[in-house]
């Protein structure tokens, strides 16, 4: 069968379910009788390469495993199925498995291999496991239908994988699809040694990309929780801690009077003294204020963030603000925005649909709190929810500069 020479690094489901069926269309030979073992060996000691599976019956409850069923053993032109629930596990294979001059193959092999020792223990000899082997070409996907997939842009079925195989007889489809695992393992190593590997600092480096990848996919998963978890919070009414494109802040729905006074409870601030808000776009911002005088327009343009930068945190506060607690206004209306462009905060306020009020957290006439460490142990245990995300962050951080715009273009810095 032919393959690619360059192989790419992963494939979708998707894209292996539109490729064309393989399947192993060469004699299957099934050894259920113990008198069948000895002519079957003596063909696969001949081979110089041998592809191996192996199946057990599934299990459905947790902590319960079943002893490998079947054995499967391929050339390319004949494939063994050994009935181990019937034969047990003969002192030939056991051989077979020992003999350092055939190759076997197999994928998550020790697994397997492992199995068919708690059935007759032998020490195996030239055995070489698909997954410690395919990186070195490039191949970073450890399934075998996409290893297959990627090599062959072929696709075998995995339609039979959690059939029964301690059943008295072997359906065709279940023989065919347990060959076709065996023969698998085989092409696959046929085609990789016939291709050219990588450098060694290509492969390392690769691996590298694909530990921070798979760790940074795990930091998003637990962020969106963290986030649906906040999320529920507000809703409820509940104020939150949370980490911001500043210092670690308390939050509320801005437009739950409600919630906007539990917060200035907590916080034992006095109520009427204003509080600003995160939004996660522009767009917010016009939802919660009049107007948008061209001075403050400029300064959002310039603190947005720029291609190979870091967003500047700047709080303007708009004149005239509208469709929030009362409570969070200055006395003049007026109302402190700050979009805010950092992944957690911003995916938090996009979620919520609202501004989110935003206050230091710390109890009033307290210091501001520069990381998730120094934040006072008695305010955790009084809010609502505290949020698992970047709490290990240690650098410290500073609140945002603060810029009054009038409505006649003027503007004030109130703190730098």
């Amino acid at each position: 069968m032919e393959h690619t020479k360059q192989f790419v690094h992963h494939i979708s489901k998707e894209l292996v379910n539109l490729m064309p069926i393989a399947q192993f269309d060469g004699e299957t030979i099934i050894v259920d009788h113990p008198e069948q073992v000895e002519k079957a060996v003596k063909y696969l000691r001949s081979c110089r390469i041998i592809g191996i599976d192996t199946e057990s019956r599934p299990s459905f409850t947790r902590g319960i495993h079943y002893p490998t069923a079947l054995l499967q053993v391929a050339s390319e032109q004949r494939c063994y199925l050994f009935r181990l629930n019937k034969i047990g596990m003969p002192v030939e294979l056991a051989h077979l498995f020992s003999n350092k001059n055939i190759c076997k193959v197999g994928l998550a092999f020790k697994d397997d291999l492992n199995g068919l020792r708690r059935l007759h223990d032998f020490k195996p000899q030239n055995c070489i496991d698909l997954q410690s082997l395919v990186a070195k070409y490039g191949i970073l996907d450890l399934g075998l239908q996409k290893i297959f997939a990627i090599v062959f842009g072929k696709k075998i079925s995995k339609s039979q994988q959690l059939t029964n195989w301690e059943a008295d007889t072997l359906t065709a489809e279940q023989a065919r699809y347990a060959a076709t695992d065996a023969w698998a393992t085989l092409l696959i190593y046929l085609a990789l040694k016939d291709s050219e590997p990588l450098p060694k600092h290509e492969v390392d480096r690769l691996k590298f990309a694909e530990r921070e990848a798979q760790v940074q996919h795990q930091l998003d998963v637990n962020m969106h929780k963290d986030i649906d978890k906040a999320i529920e919070v507000l809703q409820n009414g509940g104020v939150i801690l949370y980490p911001t494109d500043t210092v670690w802040g308390l939050g509320c729905d801005a437009t739950n009077s409600e919630a906007v006074e539990k917060l200035f409870r907590l916080k034992q601030r006095e109520i009427g003294k204003s509080m600003l808000v995160l939004v996660d776009s522009i767009d917010r911002i016009l939802d919660f204020t009049r107007e948008i005088p061209e001075a403050a327009m400029q300064l959002l343009q310039v603190s947005a963030p720029e291609e190979g930068t870091l967003p500047k945190a700047v709080t303007i506060i708009y004149p005239n603000a509208c469709g929030v607690s009362k409570d969070i206004l200055a006395e003049d209306g007026s109302l402190g925005m700050r979009v805010t462009y950092e992944k957690f905060s911003n995916m938090l306020c996009k979620q919520l649909g609202k501004p989110l009020v935003s206050t230091s957290a710390n109890f009033s006439g307290r210091p501001t709190p520069k990381a998730f460490c120094e934040i006072d142990a008695k305010l955790l245990e009084t809010v609502d929810y505290v949020c698992h995300s970047r709490r290990s962050d240690n650098k410290p951080a500073k609140p945002s500069t603060i810029i009054k715009v009038g409505t006649d273009g003027s503007f004030t810095i109130l703190r730098s």
